[in-house]
């Protein structure tokens, strides 16, 4: 029984929506440009300037960073990373200025 305990726990652990840690996410990719606001990126935990942002919907957000938008590459960049993580990083963006 403890066998089959810790296979549930290690699958648990490498499913990707434990695996998608949005602020892991934006410590290691999105906080280069956006702790400053580089290249008119929305600041973090700025809300003012994420506001017109925010209008658009997730959606639009989760679009921008995975295909790019502006001054940012598509994924952000990072072509290892996978939607859902991406999306977490977005999604913990967003939740600090809600």
């Amino acid at each position: 029984m403890k066998r089959l305990n810790c296979a549930l726990i290690v699958g648990l652990l490498a499913s990707p929506a434990v695996a998608a840690d949005g602020k892991a996410v934006h410590d290691a990719v999105c906080y280069k440009c956006h702790r400053t606001g580089v290249d008119d990126a929305p600041k973090t935990g700025n809300k003012e300037h994420w506001a017109p942002r925010l209008t658009q919907g997730l959606p639009a957000l989760y679009q921008a960073v995975l295909e790019g938008k502006g001054a940012m590459d598509p994924r952000a960049g990072r072509e290892e990373l996978t939607d859902e993580e991406l999306k977490a990083g977005v999604d913990y963006l967003v939740g600090l200025v809600k």
